[in-house]
């Protein structure tokens, strides 16, 4: 595994560039497909009126804004992030929104000195920490009397079809991928509930709550199958596999993915099971 320091510039770089851009135009369309889990999360944290909320690995802020809601003019969200992109895409949807008490800032929640907080929370942000135990500290250092953590994370890939299904697709096609690090940061470093309880517990928060979350996800937005296949090949583990393959190696796998999620077709929607943890604790 990279020490933890590449770790965390390759993280930068990749969000602060090309593949930051690419996510920001591929925004709407991602909000769409896990607004379930936005609903889901917001009732499992339940932040409320007043509360200091900070919200990490933001994004565009899709999250975010429902918190800055939910929480009220007298409450105050401190977004964080890494990628300059996405911090701008957000702060101009809360800009556009009207919600002001949003703290846009452009740091890593893992070294950074954050200010205080009720409420930590995070949709998928937490899991790409090159040391996640000292960024886990680092958070926990914030916390205020009586503070508390909420967040999700994705289970592992074998239960989560609407990634599964495209990558098995699109690997006819392609070499064979190294075989993956156990516990390395990314989207599945999560899915091991003993590997969560061990990262927060050393840490220094109490041993967490984890509680499944099992939702279909819409890949296509309601926008049909052509709408799904974009999103499945531009963002995400498949556009990382295809990227800087042979042209005909790019439309064999994409043809393939279009295959593949036809089968799952159903109107204007592509419905996956997608599969979550949604994981709660407390300073200890």
């Amino acid at each position: 595994m990279a020490d933890p320091e590449q770790i965390n510039a390759d993280q930068l770089a990749f969000w602060n560039g090309p593949g930051g851009h690419t996510w920001v135009a591929r925004q709407e369309h991602t909000d769409i497909t896990l607004a379930p889990v936005t609903e889901a999360l917001l009732a499992f944290a339940r932040p409320q009126t007043g509360e200091r909320v900070l919200d990490i690995g933001c994004g565009c802020g899709a999250t975010t804004l429902e918190f800055a809601r939910a929480v009220g003019t007298s409450g105050r969200v401190a977004a964080l992030d890494i990628s300059g992109p996405m911090l701008a895409e957000g702060q101009a949807r809360a800009n556009a929104a009207g919600i002001a008490n949003i703290a846009w800032r452009q740091v890593d929640p893992a070294t950074a000195a954050l200010d205080p907080y009720d409420l930590l929370t995070s949709a998928f942000g937490v899991m790409f920490f090159g040391d996640p135990v000292g960024a886990f500290a680092n958070m926990r250092c914030a916390a205020s009397p009586g503070a508390r953590m909420a967040f999700v994370c994705w289970r592992a890939l074998a239960e989560n079809p609407w990634m599964e299904v495209p990558m098995n697709a699109v690997s006819r096609h392609l070499p064979p991928r190294p075989k993956a690090v156990p516990n390395a940061p990314g989207m599945f470093a999560f899915a091991d509930p003993a590997r969560v309880t061990e990262v927060l517990t050393a840490a220094e928060w109490a041993a967490p709550r984890l509680e499944k979350l099992d939702l279909d996800l819409d890949i296509a937005a309601g926008r049909g199958l052509e709408e799904a296949v974009d999103q499945s090949t531009k963002i995400g583990a498949v556009n990382s596999w295809l990227r800087n393959q042979p042209t005909d190696v790019v439309s064999a796998s994409i043809a393939s993915v279009r295959a593949a999620l036809a089968l799952h077709l159903d109107g204007a929607r592509v419905r996956l099971p997608g599969a979550m943890w949604l994981v709660s604790s407390v300073p200890a």
